[in-house]
């Protein structure tokens, strides 16, 4: 742990202090250990992984109103989707500043598969509180919820946004983005990890914790796909922090998650 903490520390204090979410975009393909948002250079296969998981829950996304959570800086994913499934597709993106050079080109390299995607039915809202109740069929994320401080407000609001027999799709990766480092992140207390090391967006809520929050905003969830990595989660089990300790090493060591959700009562 000693040895692997001197290359993590100075790899995360250089990526809190010194790199923007703009840097990212630009060097996080040659930051070492950093995994980059796929929405940014494939945007189609993000959309046919919704398409994948819909089909695992039965449900169909054609026709649909599609609202898609951090969205980040393009409308890239919405132009696929409105090509793919047609119906509408509003990026909530609170964060990311809209890019219209990238967007215009990730929408040229959609419409090479998809002559027909536009920026029909497509828009951007800062906010998902600017949505009407029961404006929409289909909320969907990709990578997005483990960044989210507050899951239940979130969820909350979904719940508020979702139109009866509306439901969710969410991917979730529960690594640390420092992919060499899954959960390196749980060996650190609270209070070095939110003034130190925290990017700003890596609260370190995991699996059960978005589960509980679901069921507490009144959402049946049910877990489409899940991976761990249990090798990895043993090498920092006996240094992780009081938070976590004695917590589910089983939910503890997932990697990624694939969530289906439905609202009750």
């Amino acid at each position: 742990m000693i040895w692997s903490n001197m290359e993590y520390v100075p790899l995360r204090l250089i990526r809190r202090f010194l790199l923007s979410g703009v840097a990212l975009d630009k060097l996080g393909g040659i930051l070492p250990y950093w995994r980059v948002n796929a929405a940014l250079d494939d945007p189609e296969a993000v959309v046919k992984g919704y398409a994948e998981l819909a089909a695992e829950a039965w449900k169909p996304l054609e026709g649909l109103r599609a609202v898609e959570l951090g969205c980040g800086a393009t409308n890239a994913t919405g132009y696929a989707w409105t090509a793919l499934f047609g119906g509408s597709w509003t990026g909530v993106e609170p964060y990311a500043l809209f890019d219209t050079g990238r967007d215009a080109a990730l929408l040229e390299r959609v419409r090479v598969h998809f002559p027909q995607a536009g920026p029909e039915n497509v828009r951007r809202l800062r906010d998902i509180a600017l949505l009407p109740e029961g404006s929409a069929d289909v909320i969907v994320s990709n990578s997005v919820l483990e960044h989210v401080r507050d899951p239940l407000t979130l969820f909350r609001q979904c719940r508020r946004v979702l139109a009866p027999g509306g439901f969710m799709l969410h991917k979730v990766d529960y690594r640390d983005h420092f992919f060499k480092y899954p959960f390196q992140f749980l060996t650190f207390p609270r209070a070095i990890w939110e003034n130190l090391l925290d990017p700003g967006d890596l609260p370190r809520n995991r699996l059960d914790d978005h589960l509980q929050a679901l069921g507490d905003a009144g959402f049946a969830a049910r877990v489409l796909r899940r991976e761990t990595d249990k090798r990895a989660f043993r090498a920092v089990e006996p240094f992780l922090d009081r938070e976590f300790a004695g917590r589910d090493p089983d939910m503890l060591a997932t990697t990624v998650a694939s969530i289906f959700c439905e609202a009750v009562g």
